[in-house]
């Protein structure tokens, strides 16, 4: 799915920074080639420098790398807000800009009966009736680390959800789940709810001993009355507290909802630089257009 190229660097044979990237078209009115810095998964830092120092070797490299791809210009991108304050005080010339928040909980309940007695009543009875009213559909849920088995399963409720929204960026190809079945049998999980064998919603999780990370979803648009999207959050919050960790992040949008079962939200951010002079003075423009607009940048 991503052409990778990495950058270490050493000193005395110890690894002091290092960097991750794959050419990618960002859509700016038109497509523009870039040179993003990013994990393969999109979940966290793929840029880690202490010093500028450091992060000056590391760009040289990285333009090294943009100009053999042919790519415009260079965007690190998933940054929380100090990881922003880190860089933006190691290199010159790039323009912050703001993406979608992404929510997470902190897991700071003994089990999910806790859980549901931290929310206010009314949250509490909604989650409550969809739990039950599943139940009495006999909506059946499996997690499992069998990805070869679900593959095209949820590939094609993945497919649903991009074909909706028209955007394919993160569409998972059959050898992704190839890979996840070699490396990483153990950090990731799918989840999966069906009906009378049926398919209904399916997500992905990555895991870490303390943390949890929900990246992917698809659903199936024809049982949308089975609220079974709802589920996944439930279900995922109960999954994530049985196995004693203690945050879980569900990624942006839904804002709404998922603030009503307890979610906060978390800004992340990235910076961006063209070659040409022109192109940077331009790509201010377009950020701050966007900003005024209430848009960001995907």
């Amino acid at each position: 799915m991503r052409d990778l190229r990495y950058v270490f660097l050493k000193e005395e044979r110890h690894l002091v920074a290092v960097a991750c990237c794959f050419p990618y078209r960002e859509k700016m009115y038109v497509e523009m080639p870039f040179l993003e810095v990013r994990s393969p998964l999109g979940t966290n830092l793929a840029f880690f420098s202490q010093t500028s120092e450091h992060a000056c070797s590391l760009l040289r490299e990285l333009e090294k790398i943009r100009r053999k791809v042919k790519a415009s210009g260079l965007m690190i991108m998933d940054l929380k807000n100090h990881e922003l304050t880190s860089l933006k005080n190691q290199m010159t010339g790039f323009t912050e800009f703001q993406v979608d928040d992404n929510t997470y909980m902190d897991l700071n309940f003994s089990d999910f009966e806790d859980y549901l007695g931290s929310l206010n009543g009314k949250s509490r009875r909604s989650v409550r009736a969809t739990l039950n009213r599943a139940e009495k559909l006999g909506i059946q849920c499996v997690f499992s680390h069998d990805f070869l088995k679900w593959k095209d399963t949820v590939r094609k409720l993945q497919k649903y959800l991009c074909d909706r929204f028209r955007n394919y960026r993160w569409y998972l190809s059959e050898e992704f789940f190839s890979a996840l079945e070699t490396y990483l049998k153990n950090e990731a999980e799918l989840v999966l709810f069906s009906r009378e064998d049926v398919p209904l919603v399916f997500a992905m999780s990555l895991n870490s001993a303390e943390i949890c990370q929900y990246k992917f979803m698809g659903t199936d648009p024809k049982y949308r009355d089975y609220q079974a999207y709802f589920l996944v959050y439930y279900e995922g919050i109960r999954r994530a507290l049985e196995k004693r960790q203690k945050r879980i992040y569900f990624g942006p949008s839904t804002y709404e909802f998922k603030e009503k079962i307890g979610c906060k939200r978390e800004g992340v951010f990235g910076l961006a630089a063209f070659r040409n002079p022109f192109l940077n003075v331009a790509l201010k423009t377009y950020i701050a257009m966007l900003t005024k607009a209430g848009k960001r940048i995907e």
